[in-house]
């Protein structure tokens, strides 16, 4: 096998692996969802049961392109940090304050118009 060929094998076994990562971190925290009253557990349909949490939008401190964001999780409402299962941290925002902020920009944009 020539350098080239080494390396074009070695670039292409790079992303595959990559790939395999993502897909396994992705069915470990589908398989892993936290418990009700835990942080990080699902909020759309119930409230945050665990103290001191609130429930809304947490995104990604780093790899925001790469990383979803997570949207009606329960986090610590006075930290404002989420941690997953996989140790990723996220900028967490609760809901009240996602609403001060979109009519907040509301407000801005039609003071533009105005």
């Amino acid at each position: 096998m020539s350098k080239s060929d080494r390396d074009a094998y070695e670039k292409g076994r790079e992303s595959e692996v990559s790939a395999l990562e993502s897909s396994l971190a992705a069915a470990w925290i589908n398989d892993n969802k936290p418990a009700d009253g835990a942080a990080g557990a699902d909020c759309s349909t119930s409230k945050c049961s665990g103290a001191n949490q609130c429930c809304g939008v947490s995104t990604p401190k780093t790899g925001a392109y790469v990383t979803a964001t997570l949207t009606d999780i329960c986090a610590d409402e006075a930290t404002l940090l989420y941690t997953d299962g996989l140790g990723r941290q996220y900028n967490h925002v609760c809901g009240a304050q996602q609403l001060l902020v979109a009519s907040a920009a509301a407000i801005a944009a039609f003071a533009v118009l105005a």
